[in-house]
């Protein structure tokens, strides 16, 4: 694990006055970048060749380094490039789908901003579920095995990768078909589903609230609400019609 000494030494050799944000081209970069350009920052944006357009069309990052697949982070040169650029990496969303944490924790040699131990929450929906059991809030039914499906179920993959991999079943049968035949399509790898996640289906509004907890002032700043399906609460419109049928869903 890279000590917080390590990144220290690290930090002594940045010329402070010339800090940059960077992060990778995916997710919630482009919110990142703004963010940075408004608070006086350089950008540096960790691109794939194929997302170039991206970042040309919204000129928010004033460095582009391209790499073929986001493994190349774990790559002296690379990581070479970010420290000379003065970079503290902000990490997001896509880090854990396109990294382990243990990549990120033990060999990514970039100052990040925050405590890069709680990556292992963000990449495990079992620790997720710790945290808010911890602060005793009402959370849907977890399923730890497929037989035990007994009710309109979503199965999500972890991390970021779970906003468009997720589908419902109402039974381990329902399961093992959608799971045959997302695999025979190409949307899931047998890996894939050994990380699926299950969890019950609630019905009801959808609401995300978006929000910044500060230790140091001790208070909390709503941003703001939109609709994600990481809770896996929905509206009966997001049920498909078989799905509805099949369960006896009415509204």
């Amino acid at each position: 694990m890279i000590t917080r000494g390590e990144i220290a030494e690290l930090l002594c050799k940045y010329d402070l006055k010339k800090l940059a944000i960077g992060t990778i081209g995916s997710h919630s970069a482009l919110n990142i970048f703004k963010g940075a350009k408004e608070e006086g920052f350089r950008t540096v944006c960790i691109c794939k060749e194929k997302d170039i357009i991206v970042y040309k069309k919204f000129p928010l990052a004033d460095e582009l380094i391209i790499v073929q697949d986001f493994t190349e982070l774990l790559k002296e040169e690379v990581q070479e490039k970010l420290r000379k650029l003065n970079t503290v990496i902000v990490p997001h969303g896509s880090f854990t789908a396109y990294l382990s944490t243990e990549q990120l924790v033990d060999n990514f040699y970039v100052p990040m901003f925050g405590n890069r131990q709680l990556l292992h929450w963000e990449a495990s929906r079992m620790k997720q579920e710790e945290w808010l059991s911890r602060a005793r809030l009402k959370l849907p039914k977890t399923f730890k095995s497929l037989e035990d499906i007994n009710c309109l179920s979503i199965a999500k993959l972890p991390g970021a990768k779970g906003g468009r991999g997720y589908f419902l079943v109402s039974s381990p049968e329902t399961f093992k078909r959608r799971v045959d035949e997302m695999i025979r399509r190409g949307l899931l790898s047998k890996e894939d589903v050994e990380k699926i996640h299950l969890q019950e289906y609630v019905l009801g509004v959808n609401v995300y609230p978006h929000y910044f907890s500060s230790i140091m002032r001790r208070d909390v700043e709503f941003l703001g609400v939109d609709k994600r399906y990481e809770s896996t609460v929905d509206a009966i419109g997001r049920v498909p019609a078989n799905e509805q049928l099949e369960i006896d869903l009415s509204p």
